[in-house]
């Protein structure tokens, strides 16, 4: 999937892309060290999973994800935010994502 791809199904306003963001942030948790999982916090700064400035929602969302299913309409919008380059929330980890989709590929 190209960066584009990713950005235009992340960003649909309907029950497609609050999945699409769901899943996108429980790929990343996984990625998380299992001390960074139980503290909510990313404490090695290894480029993978959540930046520091993410880590805490990033795992609360997540976990709120996988124990719900779905995402709330604010939690969603955070994750929407664009940054100075434009960049959504979501969207800086387009890299991580797209590695664990190939990933995936290669197992089916």
């Amino acid at each position: 999937m190209q960066r584009s791809q990713y950005n235009a199904l992340v960003e649909r306003k309907d029950e497609i892309g609050m999945h699409s963001i769901g899943r996108a942030l429980v790929h990343l948790f996984n990625r998380q060290t299992v001390d960074e999982k139980q503290t909510n916090d990313a404490k090695h700064n290894n480029g993978v999973g959540f930046t520091s400035g993410d880590a805490f929602k990033g795992t609360i969302t997540a976990k709120y994800y996988l124990k719900n299913k779905k995402l709330e309409e604010w939690q969603r919008d955070y994750w929407l935010d664009r940054d100075a380059k434009g960049r959504t929330r979501i969207g800086k980890y387009y890299r991580q994502i797209k590695e664990e989709a190939d990933n995936k590929r290669k197992v089916a």
